[in-house]
């Protein structure tokens, strides 16, 4: 089954920052899709909860130096 996961990033310094968390958590089996916006510092993740889970997805972003935090899950 797929679920959708609402993040807030803090730590992004750049623009570029957020292609690259958009490719490191699209690597993570399961994930169907990542949008990460600079401006607002939010995320959206559709993946398969069978496959992945949002602690994984934090604990991915987390370790490339952001902090990830949920901020609202819609099923």
């Amino acid at each position: 089954m797929k679920e959708m996961v609402y993040l807030d990033i803090k730590g992004m310094h750049c623009p570029n920052c957020p292609k690259k968390v958009e490719k490191s958590v699209s690597k993570l089996g399961g994930v169907c899709h990542v949008n990460v916006d600079y401006e607002t510092e939010k995320a959206s993740v559709t993946f398969v909860k069978e496959l992945t889970s949002i602690t994984d997805i934090i604990k991915r972003i987390n370790k490339m130096g952001f902090e990830a935090e949920t901020s609202k899950v819609v099923q």
